[in-house]
């Protein structure tokens, strides 16, 4: 037989370690650079639930909860095991440092070998090198600070190739090249009816998956993002800012909504 998988990563923060784990366990602080609405008891045996409107619903039990050291969740994977019960998964958080710099080291361990578990394997092991980035942009550059979101997605039947190809090509965001930018490297492009966005690169974990800080727009966070799971394909469109004016970012939504529904229009589309 062979192994179980899991997957680990490592991220050095310039944020003390009683901040980042506050940013890992309190409901505000975790809305701050992750998911939009969270529920979080930090207790062993607490309930923390991440949810991205009606998309995606995360919820978990703590099983480890070590302040400023570790910080352990358990739940149910999309997989049943022979007994008909879905099986478990397992997200470690261990946090090492002094002074302002903290080493965090992420563990998504429980994935069996077999083809049933390759769709969440391959999600979190892309997602997790984007939203820990996202972490980190918050903690040094944001901490302490709401965030104001214009995010847009739409479910399709299309494949993920096919509808990021639509997405990120001339009828779309005509920034088919942005998956092979090193992380660092700037990069542009211009929201019809909302603006232009430049800053640099952050993490592209795969061909469908792009992230960078935006400069122009008070060191923000966007992504364009394209995953197949659940029997269909998503797209989103994010935007993340910390400063500015409210319209700013309504004008993005809807700038968003509407490069969507042309993209996906011919292919049935529905928002999500």
């Amino acid at each position: 037989m062979k192994p179980n998988r899991t997957f680990e990563t490592r991220l050095s923060i310039q944020a003390p370690r009683e901040a980042v784990w506050r940013a890992l366990t309190e409901a505000r602080e975790i809305a701050r650079w992750f998911a939009p609405t969270v529920e979080a008891e930090p207790r062993v045996g607490g309930r923390l639930v991440w949810q991205w409107g009606q998309q995606h619903v995360w919820p978990q039990t703590i099983e480890v909860f070590e302040p400023g050291q570790h910080l352990r969740t358990r739940y149910d994977s999309g997989v049943a095991g022979a007994d008909g019960k879905k099986r478990p998964l397992f997200v470690d958080f261990h946090l090492e440092g002094h002074g302002g710099v903290t080493a965090l080291r992420l563990v998504h361990s429980g994935f069996g070998p077999e083809a049933s578990f390759d769709e969440e394997f391959d999600g979190i092991s892309g997602g997790w090198s984007v939203e820990l980035r996202s972490l980190r942009l918050y903690l040094e550059q944001h901490r302490g600070r709401d965030r104001m979101l214009a995010w847009s997605t739409r479910s399709s039947t299309l494949s993920a190739g096919e509808a990021w190809q639509r997405l990120t090509g001339v009828s779309g965001l005509a920034v088919g090249a942005l998956p092979s930018l090193s992380e660092g490297e700037r990069f542009g492009l211009e929201v019809p009816g909302a603006g232009v966005i430049q800053g640099r690169a952050l993490a592209s974990p795969s061909q469908r998956e792009f992230s960078g800080v935006v400069d122009n727009l008070d060191r923000g966070w966007f992504r364009v993002h394209c995953e197949h799971w659940g029997g269909a394909t998503h797209a989103w469109l994010w935007l993340a800012i910390y400063e500015g004016p409210k319209d700013r970012v309504a004008r993005f939504q809807g700038a968003f909504d509407a490069v969507l529904d042309r993209v996906f229009a011919s292919a049935g589309a529905q928002h999500s």
